[in-house]
C-alpha cells in the first residue's frame, strides 16, 4: 500500500502568512497564547498494550487562531482486534480502503503542531497514551503539555446540576444544542472537531456571562429527555431516537467515546 500521508488539505486563510517553522524550536512559555490539537484516535481495542491504532486526527489551533487539520490512517495489522471495535468504527468501509501511513511520517507532524501544546477531546488520556506509545516505538519524546483537557468535564458545570461522571460526547453535544451525527461519530477527524465544537460552545458561554452578569442556563437531565427527541439536522426522528437509546447505555460507562478510540 502507499506510504504517502493521507492528510486533510490545511486549513488556512490566504492574508495570514504560513507558519514559521523555525519558531517551532522557541520555548513555548514565550509565546502569546495557547496553542491546542483537538486530537482524536480509533484503534482495533481498548487495550493500549495489544490494539493498534487505525485512524488518528487533530485540528490545531495555533497561537493566533489559525487552524489546520489532519487525517491519518496509520500502518496497522488487525491482529487481536476487538470486532466491536471494528464495527463501531464502520473499519471494513471506513478505514480498511485507506492507504496507510507509518508512524514516523504522521507522528513527525503530530509533534511539530503539538509543540508545546494542551491536547484537547473527548477521553483524551485515551488518545494520549496511544501517541506517548507511538513516541517510545520511534524513540522519540512527546512534545505536548503535560494538561489534557477533556471537553466532557469541561461542559459539566453547564449541564449538570452538581458533580456527576462526564457524560458522552453525543449526549454533551445534545445538552448544549450542538448538531451530532451518529452516523459520522466514532471517526477520528469528526470526533475531533465535535471535541471543538464543544469547547468554544462552552468558553462562548462564559464570554456571555460575564458580559451580561446572567444566570447559568438550566441544568440538562442526564437522559437529556425530550431535548435528546428534538429532530437535529440530517438526521431522522427514528435515527434520533436511536441514538438517546445507544447513548443512554454503553456510552456512559466511564470510558465513553473511546470504544475503539
Amino acid at each position: 500500500m502507499s506510504t504517502e500521508p493521507s492528510a486533510t488539505p490545511p486549513v488556512t486563510d490566504a492574508t495570514t502568512p504560513a507558519f514559521d517553522t523555525s519558531s517551532e524550536a522557541a520555548d513555548a512559555s514565550e509565546r502569546r497564547g495557547t496553542r491546542f490539537v483537538f486530537v482524536d484516535t480509533e484503534a482495533t481495542g481498548l487495550d493500549h498494550r495489544r490494539h493498534e491504532l487505525t485512524e488518528v486526527a487533530w485540528i490545531v489551533r495555533f497561537e493566533d487562531g489559525r487552524e489546520e487539520e489532519r487525517r491519518y490512517f496509520p500502518t496497522h495489522t488487525t491482529d487481536g482486534a476487538d470486532d466491536d471495535a471494528l464495527e463501531l468504527t464502520h473499519y471494513d468501509e471506513r478505514i480498511a480502503p485507506q492507504d496507510k501511513t507509518p508512524s514516523k511520517v504522521w507522528l513527525t507532524e503530530f509533534l511539530e503542531h503539538a509543540d508545546g501544546a494542551v491536547l484537547v477531546g473527548a477521553v483524551p488520556d485515551f488518545d494520549a497514551r496511544h501517541l506517548d506509545l507511538a513516541c517510545h516505538k520511534l524513540g522519540v519524546e512527546p512534545t505536548w503539555d503535560h494538561h489534557l483537557l477533556d471537553v466532557e468535564t469541561l461542559a459539566l458545570p453547564f449541564i449538570a446540576e452538581g458533580p456527576e461522571m462526564p457524560r458522552s460526547l453525543a449526549k454533551t453535544c445534545a445538552a448544549l444544542d450542538i448538531p451530532h451525527d451518529r452516523d459520522q461519530a466514532h471517526g477520528a477527524l469528526y470526533d475531533a472537531q465535535q471535541a471543538r465544537a464543544v469547547f468554544d460552545r462552552v468558553w462562548q458561554l462564559v464570554a456571555d456571562l460575564r458580559a451580561s452578569g446572567g444566570p447559568l442556563p438550566p441544568p440538562v437531565p442526564r437522559d437529556n429527555g425530550r431535548r435528546e427527541q428534538e429532530p437535529v439536522p440530517g438526521v431522522s426522528t427514528e435515527d434520533a431516537t436511536a441514538q438517546a437509546v445507544e447513548t443512554a447505555g454503553a456510552t456512559d460507562t466511564g470510558q465513553p467515546d473511546h470504544a475503539a478510540g
